[in-house]
């Protein structure tokens, strides 16, 4: 199976929406579309009331062309968890000057660009930025339980990048569905890159991956700021 990986966003932002990612939707045209949610999510996102940008834009896709919609991703963390994360990245923006600057740097370029920036290097690098000050920050404050939830988070983030990527692989296996596409958190994309190449080295029977799929017939003009 060819499969694409599309960096998203989870709520529209400017250019980064649904007319335009319906309209990557129905360029590839994807029988299956692995979607970054549990099992469990999976009634939402196909009935409409998880109501995010991808689940909208599937919606409307599949009302035109038949596709399976797969979960990948693992069970969703507990809510504390999540408490404890947003209250490591609130201490974190508090502190940190540079990371509110990444970050809204980060928005901009989202917002005006929307996917081609996404999708392109200059994502993945200001992500890389963004987490290597969240980490930088964390160590300089110097709070133990503080580095504790960073390490919690930061390996949570490992081990869902790593399950979605089994999951695909192993629908994969026994699937006969021609061309897949996974709709991946920008911030997500660069890790995942990086673990399919690792994966390329040993070899993945019957996955092929276009990492490079930057829509510049969205709007090519948007593409050169990006790269």
């Amino acid at each position: 199976m060819r499969i694409s990986l599309i960096g998203t966003v989870h709520a529209e932002s400017g250019r980064a929406n649904l007319a335009e990612l319906l309209t990557i939707l129905e360029r590839l045209q994807p029988d299956v579309i692995f979607a970054e949610i549990p099992t469990a999510n999976l009634a939402e996102y196909l009935d409409g009331s998880l109501d995010d940008l991808e689940s909208r834009a599937v919606a409307l896709y599949r009302k035109g062309r038949p596709a399976n919609v797969v979960p990948v991703d693992l069970n969703k963390p507990s809510d504390e968890f999540f408490r404890e994360s947003e209250e490591m990245f609130t201490e974190v923006e508090r502190t940190s000057r540079a990371f509110r600057r990444l970050i809204d740097q980060n928005s901009l370029d989202t917002r005006d660009h929307g996917f081609p920036y996404l999708n392109s290097d200059r994502c993945a690098q200001a992500w890389a930025a963004i987490y290597d000050e969240v980490r930088a920050t964390v160590e300089r404050i110097n709070d133990a339980r503080l580095r504790q939830i960073y390490a919690l988070w930061s390996e949570t983030n490992h081990r869902r990048e790593t399950g979605m990527l089994e999951n695909i692989n192993g629908y994969c296996i026994g699937g006969a569905l021609s061309h897949g596409v996974l709709l991946l958190g920008a911030a997500h994309r660069k890790a995942m890159v990086e673990k399919v190449q690792e994966q390329r080295v040993v070899g993945a029977p019957g996955v092929s991956w276009n990492l490079k799929v930057l829509p510049i017939f969205l709007h090519p003009q948007a593409v050169d700021p990006c790269e």
